[in-house]
């Protein structure tokens, strides 16, 4: 697979985006989801690279080894922003752009606030729960057995985290389970920054004549496919269903890799 080519720390908007770059090709910008950084993504950066992109993969604003200045702040939008700051520092010429999870809502919100600035959008299995009627009312509901926990155990966002993921997986979920440390290091960030990403509001003039490409595996959630019917209703772009669950990019990066590679021109 691709080696890891260099690491770049670079100053964006007001903080600091750390950023790992492997291969050569076209340019990729990979967006991590909720409870991720980037180096959980290196077997998707690896798999993109092979088939020949110069793939970036960063942590967002306030997670991994990223700076954590005026954060949290105005969700995807802050992040869609600070996307946007790590295009023109790191002179990516209209890279495609790869997000997967609550980072396919940051591809999103990137490429509705600035068009000129990306090339193809993948959006893998969005919650873009802004576009589902409801759905503010459904995130706030989701969070708020983690709040409760928070304002018993103020400062415990790893026992937080616990409380949603139990809600989301369905099943326990302990504080030291050994299939989730990774995702124990961004704890603070799933609970103070994540909410406010999927409730981002897109509009039909957004996004339509856009190039985006949802992608949806075999087991998505109803939330996300009443939002994937919505926004490929905008966009004219019927979803690509594949085989796999949510996060297949962690489990056979080669999914999103066959996505990626349907789309591209030449």
């Amino acid at each position: 697979m691709a080696p890891l080519t260099e690491t770049r720390k670079l100053l964006v908007r007001g903080t600091t985006l750390v950023a790992d770059i492997r291969g050569a090709g076209r340019p990729l910008l990979l967006i991590h989801g909720g409870g991720e950084d980037a180096t959980m993504l290196t077997g998707q950066a690896e798999s993109l690279a092979a088939v020949g992109y110069e793939v970036t993969v960063y942590d967002r604003r306030g997670t991994g080894r990223s700076g954590r200045d005026a954060w949290p702040g105005s969700g995807a939008t802050q992040h869609a922003d600070d996307a946007r700051g790590l295009i023109e520092a790191l002179d990516l010429d209209s890279p495609t752009v790869v997000g997967v999870s609550s980072g396919a809502v940051v591809a999103l919100a990137l490429a509705a606030r600035h068009p000129g600035a990306v090339g193809r959008v993948i959006a893998w299995e969005p919650p873009a729960l802004g576009v589902v009627p409801g759905g503010g009312l459904a995130q706030r509901a989701m969070m708020m057995p983690a709040r409760r926990h928070l304002r018993r155990h103020p400062g415990d966002f790893v026992g937080a985290q616990a409380v949603l993921l139990k809600l989301i997986l369905g099943r326990q979920v302990t504080v030291d389970e050994p299939s989730l440390a990774a995702t124990r290091a961004n704890a603070e960030a799933m609970i103070r920054d994540e909410p406010g990403i999927p409730t981002y509001r897109f509009r039909r003039r957004d996004l339509a004549g856009l190039d985006v490409t949802v992608g949806l595996g075999s087991e998505t959630i109803p939330p996300i496919r009443l939002a994937a019917r919505r926004i490929t209703s905008w966009t004219g772009r019927p979803p690509v269903r594949v085989t796999g669950e949510h996060e297949v990019y962690l489990s056979d990066p080669s999914v999103l890799t066959e996505i990626v590679q349907r789309g591209r021109a030449g």
